[in-house]
């Protein structure tokens, strides 16, 4: 007789100490997942229980249209700040796209007993130079073994994303991602190209556009070892903001650049009008 791996998709009140952010918790076999309905945001995934992959700032809020500082933010359908072909009049747009501070909604919830399935779905009518609405997918599949996250827009426009998680890391000092493209664009040298086979180390300030990334990374911290997999991207972000940085980000405390590394998956060209489809998969090795 085989045995049923049972899952639960409920919906909850409250995360972390975000205690009235309206969530849902997944639930497969021993595996647990908490994302936001709004932002679409991955709060939580724990292979474990009391083992989390993710992690969330202590001083994170989301009132006043704040965004959500940790899990996996969702940016769509710019990267960064805004620029051509999206801002054309110099407006003051927020960074990284439109939908991490809106409340997206439940289009489908599938639990079954190999996995629990969510999606959420947002419909978005103010995307500059756009002169109508566009939806985007947020699909959240959770198994007894690994967690994928799916960004899916069908219209074919000019638009960026970013799955942009941020991954809790035991020793930052021993944290190590590969394998890494030799080239990247460096964004503390104002997007300088740099050739280097040295791997990334987190020893200062670290943000870089890695161009044709590998479809799979093994991100390394101290014991800890994470499958991360990827599909439609066409770079891989790595960033830390190191110690002076991080006094200049208000949601984030002094010393909380030890506690995290983002390794986003990115889809970053605007050379041609696409659909979009991006995927991270997690799966924790140790």
């Amino acid at each position: 007789k085989m045995s049923q791996t049972i899952s639960q998709i409920s919906n909850q009140t409250g995360f972390a100490h975000l205690t009235d952010l309206p969530c849902l918790k997944l639930v497969c076999g021993q595996a647990s997942a908490v994302i936001s309905l709004y932002g679409a945001q991955l709060l939580s995934y724990q292979p474990v229980p009391g083992r989390e992959l993710l992690w969330l700032s202590p001083k994170a809020v989301w009132q006043q249209q704040q965004a959500i500082r940790g899990g996996v933010p969702v940016c769509w359908p710019w990267f960064g700040p805004a620029g051509k072909p999206f801002n054309i009049s110099a407006a003051k747009l927020p960074n990284h796209g439109l939908v991490r501070n809106r409340l997206w909604r439940q289009v489908q919830a599938e639990p079954s007993t190999q996995q629990a399935l969510v999606t959420l779905s947002i419909d978005v009518d103010d995307i500059p130079a756009l002169h109508h609405s566009v939806t985007l997918n947020l699909t959240l599949k959770l198994t007894a073994e690994a967690l994928t996250l799916q960004l899916d827009c069908a219209e074919p426009m000019l638009q960026q994303a970013a799955l942009h998680s941020y991954f809790a890391v035991p020793s930052l000092s021993d944290t190590s991602i590969s394998p890494l493209p030799g080239a990247y664009l460096d964004k503390t040298l104002g997007g300088e190209r740099v050739q280097s086979t040295a791997p990334v180390r987190f020893e200062r300030e670290i943000d870089r556009v890695y161009p044709e990334p590998a479809a799979e990374l093994l991100l390394q911290s101290g014991a800890q070892q994470l499958n991360i997999s990827q599909q439609g991207q066409d770079a891989t972000v790595v960033w830390n903001p190191w110690r002076e940085r991080s006094q200049a980000i208000f949601d984030l405390e002094a010393d909380g650049y030890q506690q995290f590394v983002c390794v986003e998956t990115a889809r970053l060209d605007l050379t041609s009008a696409a659909p979009l489809q991006l995927c991270q998969r997690l799966t924790s090795l140790t």
